[in-house]
């Protein structure tokens, strides 16, 4: 082997939660190990969270093994710099030996069929161990018709906006009905934008329900442990789990109602079909969306209602303002055609999620779909891990809340010290 190759036991791929989570349990025994980390430290929620963002989950859901987080309301919501100064709290804490600036190009074979090889921007690094803690969802998606939109339109992914005061005078057009979509469509219109928004089907729920926020109720019900596993055959693949809930913790956390965006002059479209030059091809389908987040958020309430019979819970009745919304859609035609110039509209944002991006993966460590092959996140390939990913075990494995990654980095510990012990072994 060349000379000037780094031998590492260990590498872990990523500078958040996960990974640092992930050093945390390789430090407990004493295992040499480093973290790769292409930016700094929190690096995506630095880089792709606007200025206004505000974590979705309150101050007392945020854990990470070993270290307390030092909250003075444990029901508020911690801002994006916030987020960004626990995490690089956290890594300072536990003394992880991260390398900032380094980003691993190729994930390969060594000529020592038991090790591997990282290639970086920083040299190569042959490892016994890789723990790929990049995130799954790690390149915005942005749909290919996009390419038919007039050049003089700005366009982005909403992981690249920050302000309305970095987009050009105007209106603006948000595609998409998530939690991305929704705040960024309420920043825009709170600083003064005329804002479209092309939607389709979202997950709605309650902030707040029976005296408790939608955080305790998922603790309660036991939501954040149920196991992929258990989960039905067709949703293994993850598409049907997909969707996040409609939640925000901007202004205290209040419950997150496009109806109520509508009511304040944000324009509501259908899903949007295709783009012909400077025209948008718009779905007959806004009532119906709307009133399937409204059916989510009358489950929900169910839910939870039937959970507090059955264990006689003593909380608050329901409120006069939790009542369930009707269902009625509006009585005008849908729209189904937008001149983007006669609405005024300059800058597009793409609130159309993420993709993996595994590009760099050198060994067939994806299955058919392009999703990470793996059980519990150990794959095939002795001594390669994921960690983070959503359900890579349970619902909370990719959550910066409620323990999150914790479980599956002990237990992937776990298999890295066994192999050491072999090795070991082996040497002596």
């Amino acid at each position: 082997m060349n000379g000037n190759v780094e031998q590492v036991e260990t590498v872990i791929i990523g500078g958040g939660h996960a990974g640092l989570t992930m050093s945390y349990f390789l430090r407990q025994p004493g295992l040499e190990h480093v973290v790769l980390e292409r930016g700094r430290v929190a690096e995506r929620w630095i880089s792709e969270r606007w200025d206004s963002f505000y974590f979705q989950f309150p101050n007392w859901t945020i854990e990470l093994p070993g270290y307390k987080y030092q909250y003075e309301d444990p029901d508020g919501f911690a801002p994006g710099g916030e987020i960004v100064r626990i995490i690089q709290e956290y890594a300072n804490f536990i003394k992880a030996p991260v390398r900032c600036g380094v980003n691993v190009t190729a994930l390969e074979s060594s000529s020592n069929s038991t090790r591997y090889l990282l290639r970086t921007n920083a040299g190569t690094i042959e490892a016994s161990n890789v723990v790929i803690a990049t995130g799954e969802r790690e390149r915005g998606i942005i749909p290919p018709f996009s390419s038919d939109v007039p050049n003089d339109i700005r366009q982005l992914h909403s992981s690249g906006y920050r302000n309305a005061g970095e987009l050009p005078p105007g209106a603006v057009l948000v595609v998409g009905s998530g939690a991305s979509g929704f705040q960024i469509a309420e920043d825009l219109h709170q600083n003064g934008r005329q804002v479209y928004v092309c939607m389709g089907r979202h997950r709605r729920v309650a902030r707040r329900y029976r005296g408790r926020d939608y955080s305790w109720w998922g603790v309660e019900l036991g939501l954040y442990e149920r196991r992929r596993a258990e989960l039905p055959a067709t949703s293994q693949n993850g598409s049907s789990i997909s969707r996040g809930a409609l939640l925000t913790g901007v202004n205290g956390g209040y419950e997150a109602d496009w109806r109520d965006l509508d009511s304040k002059g944000i324009a509501l479209l259908g899903r949007l079909k295709a783009i012909q030059g400077a025209k948008l091809a718009l779905a007959p389908d806004l009532d119906d969306n709307l009133a399937k987040g409204d059916e989510w958020l009358a489950n929900y309430k169910k839910t939870v209602d039937d959970y507090i019979a059955k264990n006689k819970l003593d909380v608050p009745e329901q409120s006069a303002s939790e009542s369930s919304p009707s269902l009625e859609g509006s009585a005008s035609a849908p729209i189904l055609e937008l001149d983007l110039r006669a609405a005024g509209i300059t800058s597009i944002i793409w609130a159309t999620g993420f993709g993996n991006d595994y590009d760099w993966l050198k060994l067939p460590l994806l299955d058919e779909r392009g999703e990470p092959s793996h059980e519990r996140g150990v794959t095939q390939f002795p001594g390669i891990y994921f960690l983070g990913l959503r359900w890579l075990y349970k619902q909370k494995s990719a959550f910066l809340s409620y323990g999150g990654p914790a479980e599956d980095a002990a237990y992937l510990a776990e298999q890295i010290a066994a192999r050491h012990s072999q090795s070991s072994s082996w040497s002596s």
